[in-house]
């Protein structure tokens, strides 16, 4: 029975909010890597001036078809977790090996960026390009300042790309394998962040930082996929702590996981009180936290990768798969209206259609283009 019905919201899914996706707007897409160093970016100083460098490293899902045509990026920073694929270290819990950055000599480093490629796939396919950056380094910084150093690395590699698109040159200038100058729109870009990702997003797009952002680039929509929530003392959603998360003029939609065992993801609300563009909380019911990435999640055989759902979760539980379509239809959708102009995946966005387990809110905020 749960095979049929699966199939019954793929197929629904496909109809409703899938009607431009045909063979003749689907674009085949290319997979390429950079990696500039592991120690090569300097980290905003810390409290105590302690200095601490990080890697410039990404994977990139692109059309294939880039003669013609200029592409929205969409930009993915993975969450806070260990760096390191040191099996003794994990059995034995030993955080300082599992967390070094760069890992020992001889010990493979976890990919953590490549656990949205199933994201960048789709994606590019539909006509943007996706970069996935390594942000292992940044765990060098804790609290708001690991926020600042996420924001910080976001910028360059931004600003990188819009070097290369803009005049063929910057650090990437030869370290891709195809010609992306003229071919990224760096005016047009959506941002990704899971976790402390979705946090360093939020940061990173606060109406505070936006005079941070590098010449050239403007970010028009923005997904936190289960972000850990900015700290603040209470309930009043004008604290003024918030300030340096708070979003007013951006399009937001944020996912919580109702069997998440690391974060609450709840932003929404402190969020809705001043927004001027539309704002969605999708509350997917059996969800975690890790098998939105997928080298988080079990069946990937990789150092540490568990199901982090309290055991006391009553909902019924998604299994990887089915986690990950549930973010590849939402994600799809919200990307393709704010970037792409293309409306329609409104009815599932807004929860008009409902083809999996979704509780949808909507704030279309005042004076928004919808």
């Amino acid at each position: 029975m749960k095979k049929i019905l699966t199939a019954a919201a793929a197929l629904l899914l496909s109809v409703v909010w899938l009607p431009t996706a045909t063979a003749s707007t689907t674009h085949r897409v290319g997979i390429a890597t950079y990696s500039l160093g592991d120690s090569v970016f300097e980290l905003p100083p810390s409290a105590d001036g302690t200095p601490a460098k990080g890697e410039l490293t990404a994977v990139v899902h692109y059309p294939k078809d880039l003669a013609g045509h200029r592409y929205p990026v969409v930009l993915i920073s993975h969450g806070l977790w260990i760096s390191c694929a040191d099996k003794q270290a994990w059995k034995d819990q030993d955080y300082e090996k599992l967390d070094a950055w760069p890992c020992a000599k001889g010990t493979p480093e976890i990919p953590n960026y490549r656990g949205y490629d199933y994201l960048g796939t789709t994606l590019a396919a539909q006509g943007m390009i996706v970069i996935s950056i390594s942000a292992n380094g940044s765990k060098a910084r804790m609290g708001q300042e690991q926020d600042e150093a996420r924001a910080a690395l976001i910028n360059q590699h931004l600003k990188m790309w819009q070097q290369l698109s803009t005049a063929g040159g910057g650090p990437l200038a030869g370290k891709l394998p195809v010609n992306f100058k003229g071919h990224a729109d760096l005016t047009n870009v959506g941002l990704m962040g899971h976790s402390r990702g979705g946090r360093g997003t939020l940061f990173e797009a606060a109406d505070l930082h936006q005079k941070d952002w590098p010449a050239g680039v403007r970010i028009k929509a923005v997904i936190p996929l289960a972000a850990a929530e900015p700290y603040s003392p209470d309930d009043d959603p004008n604290n003024p702590e918030l300030d340096g998360y708070r979003i007013t003029n951006i399009p937001v939609g944020a996912f919580v996981g109702t069997c998440d065992g690391a974060v609450r993801g709840n932003v929404y609300d402190y969020l809705q009180a001043n927004n001027k563009q539309p704002l969605y909380e999708w509350t997917v019911r059996g969800a975690n936290h890790d098998f939105f990435n997928t080298q988080w999640s079990p069946s990937s055989g990789q150092v540490g990768a568990y199901d982090d759902a309290p055991a006391d979760c009553k909902d019924q539980r998604m299994s990887e798969p089915q986690q990950r379509s549930v973010a590849t239809a939402y994600t799809s959708a919200f990307f393709r209206r704010y970037l792409l102009n293309d409306r329609s995946g409104m009815p599932l966005l807004t929860g008009a259609v409902r083809p999996f387990a979704v509780n949808v809110k909507v704030d279309q905020g005042v004076g928004s283009l919808r």
